[in-house]
């Protein structure tokens, strides 16, 4: 099998890093995300100088703290003891400040990782576990199979694409959680037939699981990425309203079309868990930034008191992670993709999300145009994100539907903000995020007054 990802890395043995001083967790995380610090470090335990880069992280403060670095070409995962003093829970590789070292394909948290991303006996069970395949298709399988790394999030899930000779290209996602690769393939099933008002709603099929893994393999299907299309002001036009449009009359298939008497999933995605979550998780940034934390829990605070006095929305089948780069849209169809977070809950979350992913691309454009000097890009994107609130409006007419979709957009707010100090404390980002999240809310009390 040949793979477009490098093989495993031998670290050479080194002792446990010193640590910052003993509840100095805020220093360690940002030695941690210094890739000029770490490069040097990671170089001496992988046996080569590369350069370094931060592709990703995520620190909870008090709880955990995981960077995802590139050294050259190989992935490398990076898990900081938190608090600084604490002893390691496993035994492994450590650099200074106290940081575990994992080189892809190796992840203690994705045991059949290495299997999907360059190991024969992936294969062997895909061409086994194919229907209808040919002998000569099975053989190129297992022999000259191609395995290309399309996502990596570390202790949570990896997606490769697979080709070989004279087979379709298959999209396979290991998960650290088989009950979670279970409820993905059950519910794919039973929305295999979903019936839809316009036929453009359309899902990857499933063809083949493997439960042993947690190895979920579909067809890859066809389209152009949404996010592509809205990547820059100079790309977005008149093309991009009509795919944003079709987009939305396509979720409003999803939601309107679930099978009825039959339970699509069993998984629950309730707001009120998740706003419980916010303030947890906000007031511990405080512990360690007390005017982020501040801001994020003011918000959290408005959406609790203004949750009170909307009226209720639409609960049924829900995304759960509804925003651009889920959808592919090619001449005829709208292909949704990824069930990871599907669930019962306010269909409302779904729409919201959306509309949140294209105003925090504005905020990322306006922060990045304030450093250039350059004016404010974001106004297309205003425009579009109406195009397809009004489209995804007109093709669902339900009271208080608007309200509750403006509302979610300031929750789906608060936890991008969230998610933006775990990647980067340090950034202008979060409490930026914090102000359109209270500017939705702004904009909601105008239109209920």
């Amino acid at each position: 099998m040949t793979t477009q990802t490098e093989p495993a890395v031998s670290l050479r043995t080194a002792t446990p890093a010193s640590a910052p001083p003993a509840g100095d967790e805020a220093a360690a995380v940002a030695d941690a995300l210094r890739p000029r610090v770490m490069g040097p470090r990671l170089s001496a335990v992988l046996g080569r100088t590369a350069p370094c880069h931060v592709l990703d992280a995520k620190y909870e403060p008090g709880l955990r703290a995981m960077v995802l670095y590139q050294h050259g070409g190989t992935l490398v995962r990076g898990d900081l003891l938190v608090p600084p003093s604490a002893e390691p829970a496993a035994r492994g590789v450590f650099v200074a400040p106290g940081v575990r070292i994992t080189p892809f394909p190796h992840d203690p948290d994705l045991p059949s990782l290495p299997a999907l991303a360059h190991g024969r006996g992936i294969a062997t069970w895909l061409a086994d576990a194919l229907p209808g395949s040919s002998p000569a298709g099975r053989r190129a399988l297992r022999l000259r199979c191609r395995v290309q790394l399309l996502r990596y999030r570390p202790g949570k899930r990896a997606t490769v694409l697979l080709s070989a000779p004279g087979a379709g290209p298959l999209i396979a996602k290991a998960y650290h959680d088989p009950a979670k690769a279970s409820a993905v393939v059950a519910e794919a099933a039973v929305l295999a037939g979903l019936p839809t008002a316009e036929g453009l709603l359309r899902l990857a099929p499933t063809v083949a699981f493997e439960d042993s893994l947690a190895v979920v393999v579909q067809e890859a299907v066809p389209g152009s990425p949404l996010d592509r299309s809205l990547g820059g002001p100079r790309g977005r036009g008149a093309y991009c309203a009509d795919e944003l449009a079709r987009t939305a009359r396509a979720l409003v298939e999803l939601h309107e079309g679930a099978p009825s008497g039959r339970a699509v999933t069993a998984r629950e995605r309730p707001v009120s868990k998740e706003l419980d979550r916010f303030v947890l998780r906000a007031d511990r940034i405080a512990s360690v930034d007390a005017h982020v934390g501040e801001r994020l829990l003011g918000l959290a605070a408005r959406l609790l008191a203004v949750q009170e006095a909307l009226p209720a929305g639409p609960v049924g089948l829900v995304h759960g992670d509804c925003k651009p780069s889920q959808f592919l849209l090619d001449d005829r169809h709208v292909h949704l993709l990824d069930l990871d977070h599907c669930g019962t809950g306010d269909q409302a979350t779904d729409a919201g999300t959306f509309l949140a992913t294209l105003r925090q691309q504005a905020v990322r454009e306006r922060l990045a145009a304030v450093r250039a000097g350059r004016p404010d890009p974001t106004e297309s994107l205003a425009t579009l994100a109406d195009v397809f609130r009004r489209a995804y409006l007109e093709a669902r007419a339900l009271d208080g539907l608007a309200a509750r979709i403006r509302w979610h957009e300031a929750v789906a707010l608060e936890r991008k903000a969230l998610r933006a100090f775990a990647r980067a404390p340090r950034s202008a980002l979060p409490t930026a995020l914090v102000d359109a999240g209270h500017g939705c809310l702004d904009e909601l009390d105008r239109e209920l007054s």
